[in-house]
Parts: C-alpha cells; sequence; structure tokens
C-alpha cells in the first residue's frame, strides 16, 4: 500500500497511512515508521506496535500545535504539492541498515484525526 497524508491544506492532518517496519535490535522489538524517522520500542511486537501509536498521537498533537507539519514533511524529504497544499508524497524508500534476518513484521498503519 502506499503511504499518504491527506491535510486540509495547513498543517491540520485528516488522514494518513504509512509503512512501520517492526525488527528486532538485543532484547526488544523496534517499530520504525522510515517516511518521518519515527519510532518506538518495547519487549514485544506488539508493545512496540501500541508504543507507536503513541509516538504518532503526540507527533500529530504537537505538530497541529507548532503548526509544524509541512515544515516537517519537507525536512523528511515529503514533496508537497505547491498549488494544493493537502497533498504529500512519501520520500523514496531509503536503504535501511537492518542486519538481515532481524525484520520481525512490516505492515501499513491507517489514522484519521478528527478536526475540531
Amino acid at each position: 500500500m502506499k503511504n499518504y497524508i491527506k491535510t486540509d491544506g495547513l498543517d491540520n492532518v485528516l488522514e494518513l497511512q504509512l509503512n512501520v517496519l517492526v525488527f528486532q535490535q538485543g532484547d526488544y522489538y523496534v517499530a520504525y515508521c522510515p517516511s518521518l524517522n519515527l519510532s518506538s520500542y518495547g519487549d514485544t511486537i506488539e508493545e512496540a506496535k501500541i508504543g507507536f501509536d503513541e509516538v504518532m498521537e503526540a507527533y500529530l498533537e504537537d505538530c497541529k500545535e507548532n503548526g509544524s507539519l509541512h515544515e516537517d514533511l519537507i525536512r523528511n524529504g515529503w514533496n508537497i504539492n505547491i498549488q494544493n497544499h493537502k497533498k504529500a508524497e512519501p520520500p523514496a524508500m531509503v536503504e535501511l541498515n537492518i542486519p538481515a534476518g532481524s525484520l520481525r513484521q512490516q505492515f501499513n498503519e491507517n489514522w484519521s484525526v478528527p478536526i475540531c
């Protein structure tokens, strides 16, 4: 599935879908989203995924409070349509330095964000 972020044209996220990788690093599992450079970890895969949801919620809240979404997306390599700021294309996947055999899971996560 394709990564995407839909906004209201400002810094309010309406919906997003992102690819998240879960890999083992020592005794821990790390959930990592390359297109936003966000991560979390836990003792189990499920803990890492739950932690990632918390990180994503905090990220979205911070972007909304500070009006920093577009700036952060550009810093992370996203292309934003100049004429229609509602569309953002993710950066090309980069080569990740994950040791062979440590990738445990890859999934797409969807978030819908209510705008108040």
